[in-house]
């Protein structure tokens, strides 16, 4: 099924029929068995939950389309006949709540989903893995890495927390936008989506160093965010060539960024296309990831609840993100 059969009444039936979990083969086995223990449980009850919404929200999309046709015919005959003169806007306005109405059945299910079963998926990676829809990281403590950019609204999604080789690691889905002004109008821009990555360090960091995109070094210099760092030199070029690094300790800074870690951190700056920047401070390694896409979601609710796709695809993500506490060598004494 999809969006235009759904839409022209094609029969919705429960689908029992298997998506295959995807994993690297030295892994299958150990995944295959997590999933028969603790995720396919719970698939026959949110099938029956995904018909449910499926053919409530067809109902209502159905009573709302006959509800807006009949309204937009009135206003046609009213404007026709020059009794009453209704903006069309008005009737684009109405279709809001309509839309919103029809899509509370779907809206249920995913976060029924998100709450019951993506909490099992991420107990796949450790005990400790929490997953959860409402904590966030503390915007203050992220304002200090001196990373964010300039924005007006700050917007959480997904929040993860876990520990991998003994490195706690939080990650959070971040949107930040500022309102800017046109010529005649007022705008929201979007001035950062995607992924903030928290790790812990294995002491405090005794100053505060910045590793930051290459924007032209005069630019990045003149950041206000940086007033109280100094720039410092590195002699790799090829690492200069993509990012600025800025630090209160010019010594910690240079211990910090060895050719080694620098060449890790170039690595996974390849592995994003370049928009990574990090931050050392306090007691935490800060990175940030830009992306525009939305990570840890549920797949095509005209797939089966079989949640293996989810699992699959989540399995992926998070190896990625351990990635980089492996190829950053966090789980090990990076000099400092």
């Amino acid at each position: 099924m999809n969006p235009i059969s759904f839409i022209l009444g094609a029969p919705i039936k429960a689908q029992r029929e298997p998506q295959r979990l995807r994993a690297d083969p030295e892994e299958l086995v150990q995944f295959k068995a997590y999933y028969e223990e603790h995720i396919e449980p719970l698939t026959r009850k949110f099938e029956n939950h995904r018909v449910a919404s499926l053919k409530a929200l067809r109902g209502r999309i159905y009573t709302s389309l006959g509800i807006l046709l009949g309204l937009a015919l009135l206003i046609l005959i009213f404007s026709m006949s020059g009794y009453l003169d209704i903006p069309w806007v008005f009737f684009i306005v109405l279709c809001l709540p309509f839309g919103w109405w029809s899509y509370r059945p779907l809206k249920r299910y995913k976060r029924d989903v998100k709450q019951e079963v993506f909490p099992k998926i991420f107990r796949y990676f450790g005990p400790d893995f929490i997953f959860s829809t409402s904590h966030n990281m503390s915007l203050t403590q992220l304002k200090r890495s001196k990373l964010l950019p300039g924005y007006d609204n700050a917007k959480f999604d997904d929040y993860v927390q876990g520990t991998h080789k003994g490195v706690e690691i939080a990650i959070n889905e971040l949107c930040l936008t500022k309102q800017v002004k046109r010529e005649k109008s007022t705008e929201t821009e979007t001035v950062f989506r995607g992924v903030m990555v928290q790790l812990s360090s294995h002491k405090r960091f005794k100053g505060h160093t910045v590793v930051v995109k290459n924007r032209g070094g005069l630019v990045n210099f003149l950041s206000s965010s940086f007033k109280s760092l100094s720039r410092v030199k590195l002699e790799d070029p090829r690492f200069e060539k993509q990012f600025d690094v800025f630090s209160s300790d010019q010594i910690e800074a240079r211990y910090l960024l060895t050719l080694g870690f620098m060449e890790r951190l170039q690595s996974l700056a390849n592995l994003f296309s370049g928009k990574i920047q990090c931050a050392f401070y306090e007691d935490k390694l800060l990175i940030m990831l830009q992306s525009g896409d939305n990570r840890f979601e549920l797949g095509s609710i005209f797939n089966g609840a079989t949640f293996e796709y989810e699992f699959s695809q989540i399995n992926r993500e998070m190896k990625q993100l351990f990635a980089m506490i492996e190829v950053l060598k966090l789980d090990q004494n990076i000099g400092f």
